[in-house]
């Protein structure tokens, strides 16, 4: 007689038989005591778990000659011949290759004939869903109501290719996979009935390499026969024979492997892949048995009662718990993430050895690192226990003001209201510059050159001693001011910078506004010595048209700058504001390239270096602009001396009072924009 296979030999025969899936078995037994058995079943689940096994066995149930019975007797003519797939009544039929519309009509002509000689005909459809949906199609009217001799047994390994107007009419079963103990209980039976010699940790390792699949382990087993005997003590079936045949990894190198990552000892580590790799081990394998067995040691450091989670054998079990208790279960849990995150990437890596060492030496550095919650815990503790030191107040470093006053915005100041400062011994004065609208239908001004604001001196350094100079904190104005707004505080804190390019007075202003007023406040300095004042007299008197033709002349002699002179004629001069010469561009005159060009830092550097020697002071600096008509041409008004009326109504203002009041100066200067008002318009 041929030789007859573990997995068709040791196949189940009765609903007892069936290992893992008692979720299936109880409920189609409950079915046939109830008397409630359905006309459809779908049976959903991985390969080798018992499907199709259960399907037959169910069949030999509603047929047997003893009658509908919950556990079929396997031994009179109908049990046997469905056993050996000879039953006229009960068709098998393998989906794969009956897939066509023309099978399932044969089906549907012959499921109106009664069965031969047993109680139902049953349908046993394996790998359904691998019929086209015009099969199906051609199958759902007879499937929703079939007649009451007709039954349908479905199996698939793939639920989701099956339509779901066929899955809602049948009554569906998910097939789970087998744990591993239970895979090794029924191969140690088998192993004892065929009189094989296995050592349990070889059973073990089967089992894990079926990967749920009773059938699956089964074969292994057989495989692992064929190489070793098994039939004599001397040929007794090892764990190292099926590590062999297999390729994968004992539990003792899992075990140094992962001691290796919980020690930080990545040697060790290294060592296993070295070993395992030379020997021709998957170490794809090897990666997901690794997660598997660091997952596991999660599991005992979280649940109560990880034997019932947990799909190990006794010793296995004690052994994962042993080494679960002694390791810090926050470093387990980083262990997990790092590899589950890498699982992915592994699989698709090409040089797996490679990888897998770099991911290893990565993972551990990262579990192994100082958590930030470490260092805050223990600062609590230290803390607690008295043990630490008060922590200073943070101190406020006050920036040292630029020799350009700050522009502070109206709401800022007029929404604070802060203690009257301390009078120094010179009091501050503050420079208010107030523009109010112009009058409508007068005859345009007469041209007036705006005057020009002179710079303050330069600071006198103070002598050298022995304690480091303190530079006192801003009033409080200011510094919240400054805490507010980011661009307040690039203004204070640009001491040593060069002035700033951009004039507040010439800032974009709303279109049409009714009123425009701009207010810069600055504590005014001493006045300045006769030498100061003589140094910044040629920059009051520069002409901007006359100085530009200077920078365009240097321009041409400079080796450059000779190029860029088509260029800079087409810009414009605007003014001269202190020691800064505004030189502006016209969007609707250049193009957007010429502009790029205007802008670009070696453009702009040539330019500073031709202005450097043609500038009324050393201090004097260039700004390229963008022309605005509204504050840089013609329209921008006459700037005119105030009437005394004009002048109490700016110093009467609430906004004004306040910054007086706030910085301890006072109004020095009106400058009003618009010609002189006629009679009975003041």
């Amino acid at each position: 007689m041929a030789y007859q296979v573990l997995a068709r030999k040791w196949r189940p025969q009765r609903f007892s038989e069936v290992v893992g899936q008692e979720h299936i078995t109880r409920t189609l037994q409950n079915a046939i005591l109830q008397s409630r058995v359905g006309h459809a079943y779908l049976f959903v689940g991985p390969r080798g778990i018992g499907k199709t096994t259960t399907a037959r066995i169910f069949a030999k149930a509603l047929n047997c000659l003893q009658g509908i019975v919950p556990e079929p007797c396997g031994e009179c003519t109908n049990c046997r011949e469905i056993a050996q797939g000879a039953s006229l009544d009960v068709i098998e039929i393998d989906g794969a290759s009956h897939n066509k519309v023309e099978h399932v009509r044969d089906i549907r002509d012959n499921v109106q004939y009664t069965p031969a000689h047993s109680r139902f005909k049953i349908y046993l459809i394996d790998e359904v869903h691998m019929l086209t949906p015009a099969a199906w199609n051609a199958l759902l009217k007879t499937l929703e109501e079939p007649p009451p001799h007709v039954k349908f047994l479905f199996a698939t390994t793939e639920a989701h290719k099956v339509l779901p107007t066929i899955v809602s009419r049948c009554q569906r079963f998910d097939f789970k996979g087998i744990p591993v103990p239970l895979i090794v209980a029924c191969l140690r039976q088998i192993a004892v009935q065929e009189g094989i010699h296995v050592d349990e940790g070889a059973l073990s390792a089967i089992a894990r390499a079926a990967d749920g699949g009773m059938r699956d382990a089964q074969s292994i087993f057989d495989q692992i026969i064929a190489f070793c005997g098994g039939l004599a003590e001397a040929e007794r079936i090892r764990e190292q024979d099926v590590i062999e045949v297999f390729g994968l990894a004992s539990a003792g190198e899992l075990r140094t492997l992962t001691v290796g990552l919980l020690s930080n000892d990545l040697n060790a580590a290294i060592e296993v892949i070295q070993n395992l790799a030379d020997r021709g081990r998957d170490l794809e394998r090897l990666f997901a048995d690794l997660v598997a067995y660091v997952r596991n040691l999660m599991v005992c450091t979280v649940c109560r009662d990880p034997g019932r989670i947990l799909e190990l054998t006794e010793s296995d079990l004690q052994e994962t718990l042993a080494l679960a208790r002694s390791v810090d279960p926050a470093l387990i849990q980083r262990l997990v993430q790092g590899l589950v995150a890498e699982e992915w990437s592994f699989r698709s890596a090409l040089n797996k050895r490679l990888y897998l060492e770099a991911t290893l030496a990565r993972v551990m550095l990262e579990a192994h690192s100082v958590q930030l919650n470490d260092i805050i815990a223990q600062l609590l503790a230290l803390q607690a226990a008295g043990q630490l030191p008060a922590l200073p107040a943070p101190v406020r470093v006050a920036p040292v003001l630029p020799p350009a006053a700050p522009v502070l915005a109206a709401p800022v100041l007029a929404a604070h209201n802060p203690p009257p400062p301390v009078p120094p011994s010179t009091p501050p004065t503050v420079a208010v510059t107030a523009v109010l609208p112009p009058p409508v239908a007068v005859p345009p001004p007469v041209a007036v050159p705006p005057p020009v604001a002179v710079p303050p001196p330069p600071v006198t350094p103070a002598l050298p001693s022995e304690t480091p100079a303190v530079t006192s904190a801003p009033p409080p104005e200011l510094r919240q001011y400054r805490d507010g707004y980011p661009a307040a505080v690039a203004a204070v804190a640009a001491a040593a910078e060069p002035p700033p390019e951009v004039d507040q007075e010439d800032a974009d202003y709303p279109a049409d506004p009714p009123a425009v007023a701009a207010l810069q406040v600055a504590e005014a300095p001493p006045p300045p010595p006769a030498a100061a004042a003589a140094a910044v007299a040629p920059a009051a008197e520069a002409d901007p048209a006359r100085l530009f033709q200077a920078l365009l002349s240097e321009l041409e002699q400079h080796a450059t700058g000779a190029a860029l002179v088509p260029l800079c004629k087409r810009l414009r001069p605007v003014s001269i504001i202190g020691s800064v010469f505004q030189v502006a561009y016209d969007p609707e005159e250049l193009a957007a390239d010429e502009i790029r060009r205007v802008q670009a830092p070696e453009t702009m550097k040539v330019v500073r270096e031709c202005f450097a020697r043609v500038a009324p002071t050393p201090e004097s600096a260039i700004v390229v602009k963008r022309w605005i008509a509204s504050v840089s041409g013609d329209q921008r008004g006459v700037r005119r001396r105030p009437s005394s009326e004009e002048r109490t109504r700016v110093e009467n203002l609430p906004f004004v009072r306040e910054v007086c009041a706030a910085v301890g100066g006072q109004v020095v200067d009106v400058r009003v924009q618009g010609p002189e008002p006629r009679r009975g318009e003041r």
